[in-house]
């Protein structure tokens, strides 16, 4: 049974997380959108891609460490790492059966 986790945050501009995650519990899709501007946009992009097929349990640091490589305009990297934070968890709690 697969399920998918959405976490979003309103600062000045809106900054999502949408998760997709298989039984086994690994990644098969993360999304991160929002109106928020990032500078380059390709590193996010990629951490989407390194995502998918992880176990869902290293994605906040893999995804996080993109997040410390990018300029973020509209949302603070604090606010944008707790979004992947919540993303994360939410996940792993359906995961575990909670």
């Amino acid at each position: 049974m697969s399920y998918s986790v959405h976490v979003e945050v309103k600062e000045e501009k809106v900054f999502s997380v949408y998760l997709e995650v298989d039984e086994s519990c690994r990644v098969t899709k993360l999304v991160i959108s929002g109106d928020f501007f990032a500078f380059p946009p390709e590193l996010l992009d990629e951490a989407e891609s390194r995502a998918s097929g992880q176990a869902l349990e290293g994605v906040t640091e893999l995804v996080g460490g993109y997040l410390e490589k990018v300029a973020l305009v509209g949302v603070s990297r604090a606010r944008a790492l707790e979004v992947l934070r919540r993303a994360v968890e939410e996940g792993l709690r359906r995961c575990r059966g909670g």
